[in-house]
């Protein structure tokens, strides 16, 4: 797998685990009400926004530090 394949994965899927497992933990102490959906709707956002954002950002900045 290329070098842009894999941080392409990484903001697409590591980086919203992270962010989501975050979310979780942040409302179960706060006391908040555990709603699965909205959960889900964090990942699969943040998962897009790395996807198209994150990840081809990251790339460049990977690519212009190589050279």
């Amino acid at each position: 797998m290329s070098k842009g394949v894999k941080i392409m994965m990484f903001a697409a899927l590591v980086l919203p685990a992270f962010i989501t497992i975050f979310r979780i933990i942040l409302d179960y102490f706060l006391g908040r009400e555990m709603e699965w959906m909205s959960y889900s709707a964090v990942f699969f956002g943040s998962a897009v926004g790395g996807l198209f954002f994150a990840g081809p950002l990251m790339y460049t900045i990977f690519k212009t530090k190589e050279n």
